[in-house]
């Protein structure tokens, strides 16, 4: 029996220790390692965290905690403490993480487990960032959104969990309008007491107070423009437009809207800061556009509110304009356009014409001519019409300009002042062309019922002698202020309303494009005037220029009967007797010309298919045409020489939109190089 109990205790030894074996040979050696690393706080994506968070480190099998936390690093550093949950470590920073930081976790090599296996490789950086200041991500109504209903409300959606007091005491709302809020999860709804007010423009702001849970706060204020649904009545022009910059000191103010408004509420509602004394009118804009019943045309009803300053305005100052919600329709009281706020700041007064660029602009709200520097500085803005200018001219030494606005003919000071109408009640007239000694004007007439009045002599005032007719037909119909944005057809030639005629040095003869594109010499003097135009056999819709060198008018123009394939637009000589004859190598010239100092000839020509419209220089020393176009994706029209003939003025149009201004440009005849000036305008031309 004491063998057998021997056996037995020997046998169970073994057995021990086969197990004793077999568990350091084949589980014991394996090392411990990483099995996951998480954020106890995340803020929506695993490694994004809030900045009060811990950081969990899982691994395979319990360790011993010291290996680990000896080994344990975070970059930038930060201090704190370990806990432990079975095999994984619990990393509790002591004070909160900065925010909109970057960290890295790491964890060296050479921590064990229970029995001493030892982890050979290091943990690869595990980054995450905390997060950075709450934003918004949505609101309702957007941003700058119109017809909001009055009984609305405001919804805004945070990206995460927001301190609901801290946000409701950052919220400010102008004009005031009280409210109450409802939250649902990272989103606000804010529900107005009371009805918003009809047509206004409010402003919510959120300021940097609003914090979320953590405490984390707006980087910067969040700012929510919307305007409620005018209640029947709306503005629809403004002038000078918002945010214009170069305005004339001159310029009336003027708000139009879609209906007659009542002249009480609408006088009450104007505000204009810093103030300025001046008159607040009601009127009706006149222009020269029939009404569709074919009867003449005739002032608007009074559906504009117009304020004239009793002085010039102080130049170089930002005004603003504040229209409030009160302006209601004469005929409905309840009906009442929405307030709005819009500033512009004017210019300074030109103090000389010379060598300056004039051109036509729409950027103060209303097509008008502006001047500025050859180099494209100092923008400003000449006339105040608020009916579009359709053309205009200016004297030979640049000190007076006459242009057309609404078929009424007036003439200004290149400093804004002396502004005369010459148009009188009974007409409308257009395309105003000085004569060489700047003491008449030709111009295009109709009558206030359409009536074709042809072309007239016109003295200017103070000046003597009697207006003349010098042709009885071809003055543009009516319907000049219909034409919008620059004033650009959408060809390369100019509007009939536009300027087209044109004087020999002398004053002596003169040339006539009608507006239907007839071309007629005359021999305007010496008196008597014999009022015998003769016909040229030519069709254009352009201007023409003398030459010296040729001794004749110059202009682009086609066969009026259509003529060969051979005979299409060129560029004509047209002696003061009517005769003409083609310049060879100009095939193709179209829109106005400009003859510079030497001679030399510039055009527009004609592109083809996807080619663009080019700038040709037929050089008074060669017969050879070269062309430029430095940019094949813009149309070059309405070429003008500088006064000392080395660059050129040219308009630009895209191909995509042939009737909408990419501005001005001076190209450089030497380098073939165009260089910028402006971003709109349109047909400039510079004073001498």
């Amino acid at each position: 029996m004491r063998r057998l109990i021997s056996f037995v205790s020997i046998a169970v030894a073994l057995v021990a220790l086969a197990l004793v074996l077999y568990n350091a040979t084949l589980v014991d050696r394996k090392a411990p390692a990483v099995v996951e690393i998480s954020l106890s706080a995340p803020a929506g994506d695993e490694r994004i965290a809030q900045t009060v968070t811990a950081i969990d480190v899982e691994f395979s099998e319990p360790v011993r905690t010291s290996t680990v936390e000896a080994r344990f690093r975070i970059e930038p550093y930060v201090a704190g403490a370990f806990a432990w949950d079975g095999a994984t470590a619990i990393f509790t920073p002591s004070a909160k993480l900065p925010g909109d930081t970057e960290f890295s976790v790491w964890l060296d090599a050479g921590y064990e487990d229970l029995v001493g296996n030892v982890a050979g490789l290091a943990l690869e950086p595990w980054i995450f960032r905390t997060v950075g200041p709450p934003l918004v991500v949505t609101s309702a109504p957007q941003d700058d959104v119109t017809g909001v209903a009055v009984d609305g409300v405001v919804d805004i959606e945070f990206d995460r969990l927001m301190d609901t007091a801290s946000v409701e005491a950052a919220i400010r709302i102008e004009p005031p309008a009280t409210f109450h809020a409802s939250w649902s999860g990272e989103g606000v709804r804010l529900l107005f007491d009371s009805r918003l007010r009809f047509g206004t423009t409010y402003t919510l702001t959120i300021g940097q107070g609003a914090a979320d849970t953590g405490g984390n706060r707006l980087r910067e204020p969040f700012i929510l423009h919307f305007s409620t649904v005018a209640a029947g009545l709306a503005a629809v022009e403004i002038v000078p437009a918002d945010r214009a910059s170069g305005v004339s000191v001159r310029t009336p103010v003027a708000i139009r809207f879609d209906a007659p408004i009542d002249p009480d509420t609408a006088r009450a509602a104007f505000r204009i800061t810093p103030s300025v004394d001046g008159e607040v009118r009601i009127v009706g804009i006149a222009d020269d556009l029939a009404p569709s019943d074919g009867s003449p045309p005739a002032a608007g009803e009074a559906d504009t509110i117009l304020f004239v300053p009793d002085d010039p305005l102080a130049p170089h100052t930002t005004y603003a304009i504040t229209l409030e919600p009160t302006v209601a329709r004469r005929d409905d009281p309840e009906a009442v356009a929405a307030g709005r706020s819009w500033t512009f700041t004017t210019g300074s007064p030109t103090a000389s014409g010379q060598n300056l660029v004039a051109f036509l602009s729409a950027r103060a709200g209303v097509r008008n001519v502006w001047l500025m520097n050859p180099d494209g500085t100092n923008p400003r803005q000449l006339t105040t019409e608020l009916a579009p200018v359709s053309g205009f001219d200016a004297t030979g030494d640049g000190s007076r300009v006459a242009y057309s606005a609404g078929g009424i003919v007036s003439v200004v000071g290149s400093d804004g002042e002396d502004l005369v109408r010459l148009t009188a009640d009974d007409r409308f007239e257009y395309a105003p062309v000085f004569s060489p000694d700047d003491r008449r004007l030709i111009v295009a007439r109709r009558g206030v019922d359409g009536t074709d009045l042809g072309y007239w002599l016109v003295p200017l005032p103070g000046t003597g002698g009697e207006e003349l007719q010098l042709v009885d037909r071809g003055a543009p119909e009516l319907g000049s202020a219909g034409l919008g944005g620059e004033g650009i057809g959408g060809t390369d030639g100019l509007p009939g309303w536009m300027a087209r005629s044109a004087f020999d040095p002398t004053g002596r003869f003169a040339i006539i494009v009608t507006a239907g594109g007839e071309v007629l010499t005359l021999e305007i003097g010496p008196d008597p005037f014999l009022g015998v135009a003769v016909r040229v056999p030519l069709v254009t819709d352009a201007a023409a220029a003398w030459s010296p060198r040729h001794e004749a008018f110059i202009l682009a123009a086609a066969p009026a009967d259509g003529g060969s394939a051979t005979d299409g637009p060129a560029l004509w000589a047209i002696a003061p007797d009517g005769s003409a004859h083609r310049l060879e190598g100009t095939g193709g010239a179209v829109g106005p010309i400009s003859v510079g100092p030497d001679g030399s000839i510039a055009m527009t020509l004609s592109g083809s298919g996807d080619e663009a419209a080019g700038i040709g220089l037929l050089s008074a020393a060669s017969i050879t045409l070269t062309r430029f176009t430095p940019d094949a994706r813009f149309d070059d029209r309405w070429p003008t020489f500088s006064p000392d003939g080395g660059t050129l003025l040219i308009g630009r149009t895209s191909l995509a939109q042939p009737d909408h201004a990419d501005g001005i440009w001076a190209l450089d005849l030497s380098t073939g190089v165009a260089r910028q000036l402006s971003a709109d305008g349109a047909y400039a031309r510079w004073l001498p």
